[in-house]
């Protein structure tokens, strides 16, 4: 009975130091491609959207999926997919005489709708690390890219003093900054936060025009999920 339990027991502990000799082994190949999920709230700069100085604006949700490919210690190239739900100002936070103006030139009180949006870019990271495994708890990056957003909405405007509401769909290209901290929440996942300021070369994005001294541009705000995805198929991950 003895002899068994003691063969039992050193045949479990040389199989958990084999088993982990062989994931230390397995992590010190780099993962050099990572997934990424995010979900959080954003907002629209927009000529019906509110004001900025006050907070006076619609907070809506945004998410995106985003892949990256790993360059060199500092950077990586990254492709970012996702939406962004937009909705304007109620009518009622302007002025009477801004509303008429409106009204006489033909711009839209009001706008809701979703931005799809694709882009690319390099991104940075201020605290190098040449693999996964060796990566320090905290990091901070930025990037900036180039991206086009389809936009899918519904203008409301004041036409023989009748509501007229339309739906419109446009693209539109727009220059993505990105910028986070990320924190290190296993040996091939992070945790971040991350914001997004997406600015774009229109000023109509919200069926108004001319009333900001900019163009529309969007903002988010994401809590991002990373996973350092593995070099094996899966297929050959339980075979040794």
């Amino acid at each position: 009975m003895h002899t068994k339990s003691l063969v039992l027991f050193f045949g479990l502990f040389f199989y958990g130091f084999w088993a982990g000799a062989q994931n230390f082994n397995k992590d010190r190949i780099p993962r050099v491609h990572t997934a990424q999920v995010g979900l959080g709230p954003s907002f629209m700069y927009a000529d019906n959207g509110g004001g900025l100085r006050n907070f006076n604006f619609n907070i809506r949700p945004a998410g995106a999926l985003s892949y990256n490919r790993k360059v060199n210690g500092f950077m990586d190239v990254r492709v970012t997919a996702g939406f962004q739900m937009i909705e304007s100002q109620s009518p009622d936070v302007f002025r009477d005489s801004v509303l008429i103006s409106w009204a006489e030139t033909g711009q839209a009180f009001g706008v809701k709708g979703t931005a799809y949006h694709l882009d690319i870019m390099p991104v940075f990271y201020l605290f190098r690390y040449d693999r996964h495994i060796s990566r320090r708890d905290w990091n901070v990056y930025a990037g900036l890219g180039l991206g086009v957003m389809s936009l899918k909405k519904e203008e409301v405007r004041l036409i023989n003093q009748m509501p007229d509401i339309r739906k419109k769909s446009a693209s539109r290209v727009y220059v993505p900054f990105r910028g986070g901290v990320s924190y290190r929440i296993g040996p091939h996942s992070d945790l971040a936060l991350e914001g997004t300021f997406m600015a774009t070369f229109a000023d109509d994005i919200d069926g108004n025009e001319g009333f900001n001294r900019f163009n529309d541009h969007l903002f988010q705000a994401q809590v991002v999920f990373k996973r350092y995805l593995s070099p094996f198929p899966f297929w050959l991950k339980y075979i040794e």
